[in-house]
């Protein structure tokens, strides 16, 4: 099994040129957005309500999409895979730009915002692999609430397991053909 780091190891920080069949890794980067920005994790999860929160939570569903692709063999998981990280760097410079930071920062500054996205490879992939909620708790504390016993992670770990199994469950095809079935953030108790 490839790790999302072999996968993403290619990133290009450039913008990428608009080409037939474009739409369907923009759409499933729009489902994630979609899915990033829903209340309940404001609101009963914990997660700050600002641009560092929603780009956490953004973060967060981008692994858990690219997690899932880990498990498919062949290139074409690894290419679609790449096409909607590629969307999600576009998405960051677009975001940076609309923030107002100038065209000389732009570059340092998604970097930065990247390696936090790989930072959360490295502290979820392992105890989300292995089904532990323990270890995987005190990560999410730690990433998101800057206490690895906050008593808001075993929330937010626990929709990132139901979120994984789901993905889990959903065929290839149907998967790349944009077919996500999240868990209802707000039926997590």
């Amino acid at each position: 099994m490839s790790t999302l780091r072999e996968y993403f190891s290619g990133f290009s920080l450039a913008r990428r040129r608009n080409r037939p069949g474009d739409d369907v890794p923009q759409q499933i980067y729009g489902g994630l957005v979609a899915q990033s920005r829903l209340a309940a994790f404001y609101m009963r999860y914990g997660i700050a309500d600002t641009v560092t929160g929603r780009f956490d939570m953004l973060c967060l569903h981008v692994f858990l999409f690219s997690h899932r692709l880990t498990g498919e063999t062949g290139p074409i998981a690894r290419s679609f895979s790449q096409e909607v990280f590629d969307c999600f760097v576009d998405d960051i410079d677009r975001a940076l730009r609309e923030l107002g930071i100038g065209d000389n920062t732009v570059p340092k500054r998604k970097k930065r915002l990247i390696r936090g996205f790989y930072a959360q490879i490295d502290a979820f992939a392992g105890p989300l692999d292995n089904g532990d909620a323990a270890t995987l708790a005190a990560a999410v504390g730690k990433r998101f609430f800057g206490d690895p016993a906050s008593p808001d992670a075993d929330l937010l770990s626990d929709y990132m397991l139901k979120a994984d199994r789901a993905l889990a469950a959903i065929a290839f095809d149907d998967l790349i053909a944009g077919q996500m079935n999240w868990p209802d953030p707000d039926r997590i108790l």
